[in-house]
């Protein structure tokens, strides 16, 4: 099945297991201010993530998942 939504602050694009999801995030507090973004590739229970998604620093990170939850998250790379 094939899905895709997409605005001007995120967008997901998924073709069965596969998905691409990304967003510029937005403060919420000053919206002109724009926070960490990200883009993840997934697929099945596996991500590579690009950004600051659940992480404290932007970085590159292969995650994985189990029950909607993340099961492991190991950074390749982090930025200061």
């Amino acid at each position: 099945m094939f899905y895709i939504q997409i605005n001007s602050d995120e967008g997901f694009v998924s073709l069965g297991s596969f998905s691409i999801t990304w967003a510029n995030s937005v403060d919420p507090f000053f919206a002109d201010e724009r926070l960490e973004g990200f883009c993840s590739f997934n697929f099945d229970r596996f991500s590579l993530e690009f950004g600051a998604i659940d992480h404290d620093r932007p970085g590159f990170y292969i995650t994985t998942y189990r029950d909607g939850d993340i099961e492991s998250s190991m950074p390749v790379f982090q930025l200061p």
